[in-house]
């Protein structure tokens, strides 16, 4: 069955909030960094097959991944939420949550500072220079989004199939929330809406062993998958749009936006990023051959797309394609419904649709006359008052209700089936004293008071310990990034406990596992990186092997968890899950529960992996911001 047998088609809208550093595109040539500020559909896709496979659903995995036919990935965009703008003026409308999309490449700003957009498909004044408008902004052009990465640069090992040298990854910051509306067919509505369902469960299932992009080294990739609207998991429309009415008009114009790279080929079967034009004119003329849709005029830009094969250990090789924000605009001389614009976005242009390439959306002309520059705006998740400068966490709600504790984004919700079988029982927890995630919903009360206070407590941990690495940066030295980076990848492994990957932390800081070479062990012995609150420092490498001794871990956490008179938030977002407190109050200003202060001690290794992942990435961002630290 081809996808154009499944007639019904919706989009599944997906919110990921990056819970580490995640890697978009890696290069080996040193001299040139390159930026995204999405997460490609091929990303998402890798995402979704290996909890296909870990979870052994076979038939799943070639229904929805190999052969694309019943679920379409796309581009992840920054999602830009109720909250504040970058230069502190209020939301424009603070009930109303936006999508920034690629930036036309029909509006520039005039001069080198300019503050008004203008469309340069109409009257342009020759003798002023225009400058591009490359930061993602929202449709209705009142904000833009400022997305937040970090470039790192590694010296690769020469291999069986890399032949070694210097390479930069470039890595979007943790903290950040995307959004991504995969597209979904179906035979009819009832089946749609179980796809939808199934996709969900599965990977709210996944719980914390979601990934993104090269998750599998480096301790990139981590990733908090839910809903994006769980009232309404699926949508008509491709992009998130303030209106709901898109019809046009008759003799009316509209701007076809690409939203990623389209692989279009040209007349002679090579690549041709400029056949875009005659690709949507032919595409036009087949799917509403009755709307007398001509092009008008157009903007193209050619950009090289690649990636890394994890397989194969190496890049794959570049085409050139359309690049995002490409605008061709249409004319329609009988006019379109919202139905037909609907129906014509469903459709991709150019190759691989299956991985996102080429998925586009139709919007309205900008005004003739110049209008003013949005203000800029980062896509976070929440802001705490008492967080140190720069760090953003998530807020716990006073009185959190179920699925959504501690205030935070909610998991992929229980959603009942159109057929009234729900088959997402509660997952068992792996022992009793290593408890699922916050995903996990079901079974007995003592599992989920664990899953909550785990979930309320993990954000205000790893404020805390970014704090901590800013407090002692005039110690971090002589540790450098690299290091610190390959301490966390032992830290971060997915198929070890907190304890083991505590011992194997201790292990290789000791030198004997052959991780570190003996001048970074030598590095540790003599960095002091514990701040000013400590009255004798000790050494790196002592004070990473602490956590390896079980029996000593409950002591290290106690001596680095956040203290109760200096950060009252650790309390007061465990109090707010906290089921022994009715209220959701500490029971004094900084003090925890009796049943918190048992799973404190139990869950004492993990909360201090989470310290150290957070410490250490801070801590390797803040040796790459001083200048002149190589890894």
């Amino acid at each position: 069955m081809r996808s154009s047998d499944l007639p019904v088609s919706a989009y599944l809208p997906l919110r990921y909030v990056l819970t580490d550093t995640v890697a978009v595109r890696t290069r080996r040539d040193p001299l040139q960094v390159a930026t995204d500020l999405t997460v490609p559909g091929r990303a998402q896709r890798g995402m979704l097959a290996a909890v296909l496979r870990h979870a052994g659903r076979e038939g799943a995995l070639h229904d929805w991944v190999a052969r694309g036919r019943q679920v379409c990935f796309a581009t992840a965009h920054p999602r830009l939420e109720p909250g504040c703008v970058e230069d502190g003026t209020p939301h424009p409308d603070p009930a109303t949550v936006r999508v920034a999309c690629p930036a036309p490449a029909n509006l520039y700003t005039p001069g080198k500072d300019g503050t008004t957009l203008v469309d340069v498909f109409g009257p342009t004044d020759p003798s002023v220079p225009y400058k591009a408008v490359r930061e993602p902004l929202t449709p209705d052009r009142v904000l833009r989004a400022r997305v937040r990465t970090t470039t790192e640069r590694f010296l690769s090992r020469p291999g069986r199939h890399t032949p070694g040298g210097p390479f930069h990854t470039t890595a979007l910051d943790a903290d950040q929330v995307f959004e991504a509306r995969w597209h979904l067919r179906a035979p009819h509505t009832r089946a749609l809406q179980n796809l939808a369902h199934d996709i969900l469960d599965t990977l709210d299932r996944a719980g914390g062993s979601l990934t993104l992009g090269s998750g599998g080294t480096r301790a990139h990739g981590g990733v908090r998958v839910g809903p994006a609207d769980p009232d309404r998991p699926l949508s008509p429309d491709r992009v998130r749009l303030p209106w709901t009415e898109r019809s046009v008009p008759p003799g009316g114009t509209l701007d076809l936006l690409l939203l990623a790279p389209a692989l279009v080929v040209g007349a002679h079967g090579g690549a041709s990023p400029r056949s875009l034009v005659a690709e949507v004119a032919d595409l036009c003329g087949r799917v509403l051959p009755g709307a007398g849709i001509e092009v008008g005029t157009a903007h193209v830009e050619p950009v090289l797309v690649g990636a890394y094969h994890r397989g194969y250990h190496g890049p794959m090789a570049q085409r050139w394609a359309a690049a995002p924000g490409a605008v061709v605009r249409l004319f329609t001389r009988a006019g379109l419904s919202t139905e037909q614009v609907r129906e014509l976005e469903t459709h991709q242009v150019g190759e691989r649709a299956v991985e996102g390439y080429g998925q586009f959306t139709l919007l309205p002309p900008p005004p003739e006359t110049p209008v003013p520059l949005p203000p800029r705006a980062e896509p976070v998740a929440a802001r705490t008052s008492s967080a140190p400068s720069g760090a953003h966490t998530a807020v716990p709600a006073a009185s959190p209700a179920p699925g959504r504790a501690g205030g935070g984004p909610a998991s992929a919700p229980r959603l009942p089936r159109a057929d009234g079988h729900d088959p997402s029982p509660g997952r068992p927890g792996q022992d009793g004293t290593d408890p699922p995630g916050a995903e996990y919903w079901g079974g007995p009360p003592g599992r989920l008071q664990d899953a909550l206070l785990w979930d309320a407590a993990r954000p205000v941990v790893r404020a805390h310990a970014r704090a901590r690495a800013r407090a002692c940066e005039h110690r971090l030295p002589p540790l450098t990034p690299g290091l610190l980076d390959r301490l966390r990848a032992v830290l971060t492994r997915p198929d070890r406990t907190p304890h083991g990957c505590l011992a194997d932390l201790a292990r290789a800081v000791a030198g004997g596992d052959g991780v570190l070479s003996a001048k970074a062990v030598r590095a540790l012995e003599h960095a002091r990186p514990t701040g000013a609150e400590r009255p004798a420092p000790v050494t790196a490498r002592a004070w990473l092997t602490l956590p390896g001794d079980p029996g000593a871990v409950a002591a290290w956490w106690t001596d680095h968890r956040p203290a109760s008179g200096a950060d009252p938030d650790y309390a007061a977002a465990l109090a707010a899950v906290d089921l022994d407190l009715a209220d959701g109050r500490p029971p004094a200003p900084g003090e925890l529960s009796p049943r918190a202060r048992e799973w404190e001690r139990r869950a004492a290794a993990r909360l201090a992996r989470a310290h150290l992942v957070a410490w250490m990435t801070e801590a390797a961002r803040l040796l790459r911001a001083r200048g002149g630290v190589h890894s």
